[in-house]
This record gives structure tokens, C-alpha cells and sequence, in this order.
């Protein structure tokens, strides 16, 4: 039996709700928002506008326990999915906000996030963390390496696991750009243990 996300009104933007959410720390990675057409454009806008003059740098989860997450602007990604135009509330739309780096790696600092959705039974988590590994990688990182590579990055923290999410996503940080994860790979390639073959 598939259960219905819980929806969290924002205390900047009442009239949007939240399904669903990633954060590293108190900075959000990703939200996925609910709400009519003039409350998401109204949102966007804020988003864009500077902070004197009204402007967010950072949205409040309504709750229990409100939940504060700050927004990077420099790195915030933006889509705008289904509109549903026939609900009893008039047209629908869900806005996805989302630090870039989720979309696009940061190849430049070795740097991304990856996110999961734990509802997907199709969705291969330890392939699509690979993928995202092999196109961070100072060295080319063959398939048959995988288990120790990937014990080697969570051995260096250079693969971490987010913490705060909503029950149906879970994500992880990863960051290829210490000095010991780029020693560590090439001192085993070296030394024989990563193999060709």
C-alpha cells in the first residue's frame, strides 16, 4: 500500500506546500513544491529578488519542529514539472528547487550530490553512485574496482550520506577533491591491488 507524503506549509510562501526534501546539514540540496501558478511565480521571484528588498536566502519548514534551510542562489536550479488544471484548489503546479550540483557535477572541485528515490524499485542506487563517481575521478575508475574504491572513498568521508530527507529520497555528498582520496587511489594502482584485469 503506497502512503501519501506528508505536506509542510512554508512560514515565507503559506499557500505552497512541501511533499518532499533533501538537506546537507541546514542547507537545502533539494525541494519539491506544490502550490498555484501566481504562489510559484511569486516564490521564483523572491528567489531572484536581493534580500533588502524582500528577497529569500533561506525557507522555513512549518511543523512540529520548523525546519530552517538556507539557500545557495549562486548554485540554486529551478524546474517547473506537472500543471494539473482540474483540481478542486484550480491549477496545480509542482516547482522542483535544487543545488545545481545535483543536476550537473562540479567538475572543476570533483564535487556533486546524488539523489535516490527509495520508492523507485527500477532506480539502481550502487550504478548510478558509480556513474556519478567515474565522472568526478582524477583516474579512470574501472567497473571490477568498484567495491574498493567505493570502501575507499567512505573510509576518507569523500562519500557521505544525508541525513536530513524526506522518508521517500535519500542522498548522498560526494567530494573527489581531498588530497588523500586522489593519493589513496593512485598509491593502490600503483601498487598493484587496482588491476587491469
Amino acid at each position: 500500500m503506497t502512503t501519501q507524503p506528508r505536506l509542510r506549509r512554508l512560514k515565507e510562501a503559506p499557500e505552497l506546500f512541501l511533499d518532499s526534501y533533501i538537506a546537507d546539514g541546514d542547507s537545502a540540496v533539494f525541494l519539491s513544491l506544490w502550490g498555484r501558478d501566481t504562489a510559484i511565480h511569486e516564490l521564483m521571484a523572491k528567489l531572484t529578488l536581493p534580500i533588502g528588498e524582500g528577497g529569500f536566502d533561506s525557507l522555513t519548514l512549518m511543523g512540529e519542529q520548523p525546519v530552517r534551510l538556507h539557500l545557495n542562489r549562486d548554485r540554486l536550479g529551478r524546474r517547473t514539472t506537472r500543471t494539473y488544471r482540474q483540481t478542486r484548489f484550480g491549477s496545480l503546479l509542482n516547482l522542483w528547487l535544487f543545488d545545481q550540483r545535483c543536476h550537473e557535477p562540479d567538475r572543476a572541485n570533483r564535487q556533486c550530490y546524488a539523489i535516490f528515490n527509495e520508492r523507485d524499485p527500477r532506480q539502481d542506487k550502487s550504478a548510478m553512485l558509480w556513474s556519478r563517481l567515474r565522472d568526478l575521478a582524477a583516474y579512470p575508475l574501472l567497473d571490477h574496482w568498484r567495491p574498493t574504491v567505493v570502501q575507499l572513498l567512505l573510509k576518507h568521508g569523500a562519500i557521505r550520506m544525508l541525513d536530513r530527507t524526506s522518508e521517500r529520497l535519500s542522498g548522498v555528498w560526494i567530494d573527489l577533491s581531498l588530497a588523500s582520496v586522489q593519493e589513496a587511489i593512485g598509491h593502490r594502482i600503483r601498487s598493484g591491488e587496482l588491476t587491469i584485469q
